[in-house]
């Protein structure tokens, strides 16, 4: 059984078939939209939407949460931990309370050594001076950036300030 519609052109009233009997209209597009299924009220499915995106999310913030004690558990146990060594022990095998040491200072670096240039020295000569013998001109020129492209005996100004490697520590 067909459902029965009206013409929207002429108001024709209850037409059976594809075309209405007093225009021509073809009518089968209404026909098949008519006939379509009903959905469910959209606004139904939207407020489900919501109620599982809220789910989600609370079940990924819980997750979330759970995975970051657990790396503060078992990824960084020397926090939860105290330090054991014999120093610590007790005859009885209980821990000692901590002493408090003063507290460590770095060492401050060692000033560098400096030369003040003399009449008649050259390169070979102060690095023979500071680091020994057989020690090259070019050690001085590492440590001095600024004689770049001067020679071993080439001139350098008296009372011209250098600093001195430690070459000490390498030998």
């Amino acid at each position: 059984m067909k459902m029965k519609l009206n013409c929207p052109v002429c108001d024709y009233q209850e037409i059976e078939g594809d075309t209405c009997p007093n225009c021509d209209t073809d009518l089968s597009v209404i026909r098949m939209l008519k006939e379509l299924p009903q959905v469910e009220n959209p606004l139904q499915q939207v407020k489900t939407a919501k109620w599982q995106l809220g789910v989600a999310l609370l079940l990924l913030i819980i997750g979330i949460g759970l995975g970051v004690m657990g790396s503060f558990i078992f990824l960084q146990p020397q926090l939860h931990t105290l330090p054991v060594s014999s120093s610590n022990l007790v005859s009885s095998d209980r821990l000692k309370l901590p002493v408090n040491h003063a507290p460590v200072t770095a060492k401050e670096p060692p000033k560098p050594i400096t030369y003040t240039v003399k009449s008649g020295d050259h390169l070979s000569a102060i690095a023979q001076k500071f680091c020994g013998e057989g020690t090259s001109w070019q050690v001085m020129v590492k440590a001095n950036p600024q004689l770049k492209g001067r020679q071993d005996y080439d001139y350098i100004d008296v009372g011209e300030v250098l600093k001195i490697p430690n070459c000490k520590e390498g030998a």
